[in-house]
């Protein structure tokens, strides 16, 4: 008797997964649904003075809009001596500033077992990197895992 029930329940639990999958097959991209993906060009951030692009890894920014959310998206990279929190750029004039602040991590160079900085931009444009000191400074960071939601 225990292996009709077991039958049973397996044919139970079957069921809603092979209807699962049938959903899930013939579903439509999320990018067909509900406005699709919207994304805008790239564009340099304005650097500050003593601030160093790596070669070939200018720092960019650029808006995607995924089924009416917006979100910001960095690349590239900068290198120097950041021996302190430091403003490293400024939005370029044709990119409108967030409505609030927008913060995330990124990767920089592993000193102390320290190997993230936050990456800010403020509501006038101004982008910065925090983190850094005299006893720990960040040489380079990077960009290209950024992206937050912009406001």
């Amino acid at each position: 008797m225990s292996q009709n029930r077991r039958s049973i329940l397996g044919a139970a639990l079957a069921l809603p997964a092979a209807l699962t999958v049938g959903a899930v097959a013939t579903a439509a991209p999320a990018a067909a649904v509900a406005g699709g993906v919207e994304a805008g060009e790239w564009v340099d951030l304005v650097l500050e003075a003593g601030i160093t692009p790596t070669a070939g890894a200018t720092p960019q920014v650029r808006l995607v809009t995924i089924a009416g959310t917006t979100f910001l998206q960095a690349r590239g990279q900068i290198t120097g001596s950041l021996t302190a929190d430091t403003k490293i750029a400024t939005l370029p004039a044709a990119f409108a500033p967030p409505t609030w602040y927008v913060r995330a991590a990124a990767p920089r160079n592993n000193s102390q077992g320290i190997n993230a900085c936050r990456f800010e931009i403020n509501p006038a444009g101004s982008v910065s990197v925090y983190g850094g000191n005299t006893g720990n400074p960040i040489t380079w960071a990077q960009f290209d895992s950024v992206q937050a939601i912009w406001r």
